[in-house]
């Protein structure tokens, strides 16, 4: 997605367009992240802690996501929501407090489907499911400060890359938006809370499977795009199990995680498979810095899992109710899958 930040093409005297030489694409995308995500988050880690860095991290990812899927003018409204979440999370940890945060994500962004902002508001959930470390005031709010840096770093970078400003939302569910927050809360509540109660390594991975399958489910994403994301998934954590058995400082994983964002971000347009796979090991990569990675990605596998289970019992339930509701109700189209 950053290789948009420069033009594809050069023209030559003739007037015809030239493409541009990979070696300056690599060399663009490489700045991007080096100025846009590595950049932002040694500051963050030098002034607040690992915390922070995460924050800013999360809050970059999930600004971009926003603008891609909501629009970038929508993003831009819900950045405050990553420093409030950020310093929430910061007091309350791991634990049932995490639980009921990752609810309210689930039941602002169920609330925000009729208008076209459950994406961006969903992506926001980002920073909760990843930044758990509890801290002190100064360093809660400093993570805070920083998160909504990283949100605004991720607006300009979308609105950069010609995301439009806001996406339509789902008309037809006007005056129904507790039922869609309901159900989003619903999930998000019995995911975190299968976590913590079972003391699931890793369990924030429930909270991200539900946060990426959620929106090109409600905005029907064609299943071509589904396929490719698990085929390029699967790669990716194929790829990094070799790597774990490689015994590495943990600097050394930082280092493959950003090189694996360079292709991922130089194919994002031309394959989805392609990028999912290099993203998925990249962000396995740094999550991972310093754990046993073969465990990680087990942890990861069995979340997953429960995240994809979990939407799945909500389709069903959605379908059921469009077969048994009556038009008197709730109207039908407005519930359809």
């Amino acid at each position: 997605m950053i290789t948009s930040m420069a033009p594809e093409s050069t023209t030559t005297s003739a007037g015809t367009a030239a493409r541009q030489p990979i070696g300056r694409r690599i060399a663009v995308v490489v700045g991007a992240i080096v100025l846009v995500l590595i950049a932002p988050m040694l500051i963050a880690l030098s002034v607040a802690g690992p915390g922070a860095a995460a924050a800013t991290l999360m809050s970059i990812v999930a600004a971009v996501l926003g603008c891609m899927r909501s629009g970038w003018k929508r993003t831009a409204w819900v950045v405050p929501l990553f420093g409030a979440y950020a310093a929430v999370v910061c007091t309350v940890g791991y634990g049932w407090g995490w639980v009921i945060v990752l609810g309210f994500v689930g039941l602002v962004a169920g609330i925000g489907f009729a208008s076209g902002f459950m994406a961006a508001l969903l992506y926001a959930g980002l920073v909760p499911a990843m930044v758990t470390q509890v801290v002190g005031l100064r360093d809660a709010l400093l993570t805070a400060a920083f998160a909504i840096i990283g949100g605004v770093l991720g607006v300009l970078v979308g609105k950069r890359i010609g995301t439009k400003p806001t996406v339509p939302g789902n008309e037809a569910w006007r005056g129904h938006e507790a039922i869609s927050g309901a159900l989003v809360a619903g999930l998000f509540v019995a995911g975190a809370a299968i976590a913590v109660s079972t003391g699931l390594p890793h369990g924030y991975w429930i909270a991200l499977t539900l946060i990426v399958v959620i929106p090109p489910l409600v905005q029907r994403d064609d299943t071509r795009r589904g396929r490719e994301r698990l085929i390029g998934t699967v790669g990716g954590l194929l790829i990094v199990i070799p790597i774990s058995l490689i015994p590495l400082p943990e600097w050394a994983f930082y280092l493959i995680g950003f090189a694996l964002l360079v292709p991922a971000f130089a194919v994002l347009k031309k394959s989805y498979t392609y990028y999912a796979f290099f993203e998925s090991a990249a962000v396995v990569m740094l999550v991972s810095a310093g754990n046993d990675l073969v465990g990680t990605d087990a942890a990861r596998i069995e979340a997953s899992a429960i995240g994809v289970a979990l939407v799945a019992v909500a389709v069903v339930a959605v379908t059921w109710g469009v077969r048994h509701v009556t038009a008197s109700e709730v109207p039908k189209q407005a519930i359809a899958p």
